[in-house]
């Protein structure tokens, strides 16, 4: 009767931290989705931060026990195990991963956790160590095409992806040991000025979101922060909700054109400016790492938005991957943008990777020649 009781509540919890931001969801909103008076919930859990990790450490259990699951006789046949397995555990764990991606965010811990399994689960199917560069090459674009396949309703194709990761991106555009002269530090950046209260406001959301999150900041605090009347911003957005989606489009706007600015400067291969895009990509979020958190966010508050987000920067990469053949440029451009995602949460948020041009120049051999093995 206990266990019954708890898995009610279990159950309960995970349909609403699935369908409904952290924040929003109540325990009295769990106990009546679960047909339970609310001092009953209080025998199984003290807080509603127990039942959220409780949720979180059921799935990487079964998460774990499915990764075991990667079967093959060959490097090639396991890669392509590997893959499949992790797609498919979208599909069948999408409640689950919804509450996991929303765990990554707050709770500090459980992408270590999920890393640890991603780079054991590789190891074991090539059969050695393997770097840093390897890992984030192997696993940073399957991460983010599963994304788009979850959510975003993108066709992934596991074969392509092995080739991916096998062969690289850009196979036939030669490389030589560090050949890209990439700066050791990041550089400042250009400060636009602020020109009219649209952009204060947009400045101001952009600043207390990255710090205190979208449900700790009201229009009060933005409007107080811009140093204009709570009228001027309803004449702009009609909620809160709608000016933060404008910040996500914003963000991806000014970071797209920062990056054709600054490739510009570059005349060499595809390759290469594969590899300078993430440099310059890296170096543009180092100065506004809130831009992480604030997209992160929105997947929980603005979910169309994101999906608006990643599709523009992937229609970028259409247009720039026309040496790719077409059935497979759309999981390349998704694969790279992975790449160049996880690779800024590896450097700038956990500060994994201390020589970045050393990081790079080894990722520009992958993207070419694919991993060894």
């Amino acid at each position: 009767m206990a266990k019954d009781t708890k898995d009610k509540i279990c159950r309960a919890g995970l349909k609403l931290f699935s369908e409904n931001q952290y924040e929003t969801v109540s325990i009295a909103e769990v106990c009546r989705q679960a047909e339970l008076s609310n001092g009953v919930y209080y025998r199984y859990f003290k807080k509603k931060e127990d039942l959220f990790r409780m949720l979180i450490d059921r799935f990487l259990i079964e998460f774990e026990k499915e990764l075991i699951e990667i079967t093959g006789n060959s490097i090639e046949e396991k890669l392509l195990s590997f893959i499949k397995v992790i797609l498919e555990i979208g599909r069948k764990h999408r409640q689950e991963i919804t509450i996991f991606r929303e765990g990554q965010y707050r709770l500090y811990g459980y992408e270590d956790t999920l890393r640890d399994l991603y780079i054991r689960s590789a190891e074991n199917v090539f059969g050695r160590t393997i770097s840093e560069a390897e890992y984030i090459y192997v696993v940073s674009g399957l991460r983010f095409c599963s994304t788009r396949a979850l959510y975003d309703n993108r066709k992934t194709d596991p074969e392509n992806i092995r080739n991916f990761i096998l062969n690289g991106i850009f196979p036939g555009f030669p490389i030589q040991e560090d050949s890209y002269a990439i700066p050791e530090t990041f550089t400042s950046l250009q400060v636009r000025p602020v020109k009219n209260s649209y952009d204060k406001l947009i400045e101001s959301g952009i600043k207390l979101f990255g710090k205190s999150g979208f449900h700790n900041i009201g229009v009060a605090d933005i409007t107080r922060d811009s140093q204009l009347a709570v009228g001027t911003f309803y004449s702009y957005f009609e909620s809160k909700e709608q000016f933060l989606n404008t910040i996500v489009l914003h963000i991806g706007v000014n970071t797209r054109h920062y990056l054709s600015e600054k490739l510009q400067n570059h005349s060499g291969d595809r390759l290469e400016q594969e590899v300078w895009g993430i440099w310059y990509f890296l170096n543009h979020f180092n100065k506004h790492l809130e831009y992480y958190s604030i997209v992160r966010e929105a997947e929980f508050v603005g979910k169309d938005v994101v999906s608006n987000y990643y599709d523009a920067f992937e229609a970028g990469y259409m247009k720039n991957l026309m040496m790719i053949e077409e059935g497979k440029r759309v999981h390349a451009s998704n694969f790279l943008i992975g790449l160049a995602h996880y690779t800024g949460i590896e450097v700038l948020h956990r500060q994994r990777i201390e020589n970045v041009p050393d990081f790079l120049n080894k990722l520009a051999t992958l993207l070419s020649t694919g991993i060894s093995i």
